[in-house]
């Protein structure tokens, strides 16, 4: 059996601090970008997306927790019957003997016919209980699941602001479903002046959902403040040219649920040379995981 937990390399109750930081990790490690000639890198990055969705999420956290506590009780079921019938199967091979026999009991007749049958009656009757265990294990989880809708349905009675709907976390901004979004990629915003030489190509290529694309400087992410602001339809890609120096972070939002997410501190360098000046021209990718998200970290709405 092999969880989630065991694909992002971190213990069962890992917080969610140390989920993100070991999926940073292995993303620096696997991503297709720095493994361009590894095939199975794109496969790897995707089981480490998907691993990271679940467990980045509480809900579906909690019922990865459920499915890992059957496997590990039927698992541990399946040797217990698998050592019990050895032991009857060693107890009932007939042992060859040279000794004359002797005519058997009535009590030794009654034992070699009962025996075996009270041998596989202790096996049923402890998978009964190894069953039983489980099943209040789980019975109690499913309880606990329930209580906490109930608490949270009694705590959000009070009314929603209309400006913005966002899903239970605070990521998701449903509100960008009713924009017009242009069909070709687009530059919606530039604040920069352009007064760089370094590109940035965001690569949209790969990715089934419409992406709106802000570029903000690194010590001001947390912020709404941005320089750039593209479009980038689904299957297309666009580069930002003439960016000038500076460590930046990319922003995007899924236009069909408003979700947003923040990528790692990406530095965009302008050094003059004695041949002339050397600058950055880099390339961004788009790789779709759950619900057509990015691999990049949840981003509050608040803040994109």
């Amino acid at each position: 059996m092999r969880t989630h937990y065991d694909n992002l390399k971190v213990s069962r109750d890992a917080p969610v601090e140390v989920i993100q930081a070991a999926y940073r990790t292995l993303a620096k490690k696997y991503h297709p970008d720095v493994n361009k000639n590894n095939p199975e890198a794109v496969r790897i990055m995707q089981i480490i997306n998907a691993s990271y969705d679940v467990l980045i999420d509480p809900i579906k956290r909690k019922e990865h927790d459920r499915w890992v506590i059957k496997e590990t009780w039927r698992e541990r079921a399946e040797a217990t019957l698998a050592r019990n019938s050895e032991t009857n199967t060693n107890v009932q091979a007939p042992v060859e003997t040279t000794t004359v026999r002797k005519p058997k009991s009535l009590m030794t007749m009654m034992g070699i016919i009962f025996f075996p049958l009270f041998s596989i009656l202790r096996s049923i009757a402890g998978l009964c209980v190894i069953g039983f265990i489980a099943y209040a294990i789980i019975n109690n989880m499913n309880e606990g699941g329930s209580s906490s809708n109930k608490t949270a349905a009694v705590n959000n009675t009070s009314p929603l602001k209309p400006e913005r709907l966002t899903n239970n976390n605070g990521i998701c901004d449903s509100s960008v479903q009713q924009h017009q979004w242009p069909t070709i990629p687009t530059v919606l915003s530039e604040k920069d002046r352009r007064s760089g030489l370094s590109s940035l190509r965001l690569d949209n290529t790969q990715n089934n959902e419409g992406l709106r694309v802000r570029l903000t400087l690194d010590n001001a992410y947390i912020k709404t403040d941005f320089v750039r602001e593209v479009f980038v339809p689904a299957g297309s890609q666009i580069t930002l040219e003439q960016v000038p120096s500076g460590i930046y972070r990319v922003k995007t939002q899924n236009i069909k649920n408003g979700c947003a997410q923040i990528s790692e501190p990406i530095n965009m360098i302008e050094r003059k040379t004695s041949t002339g000046t050397v600058y950055s021209d880099n390339s961004l990718t788009f790789y779709p995981v759950a619900n057509g998200n990015t691999h990049f970290l949840s981003l509050s709405a608040s803040q994109f």
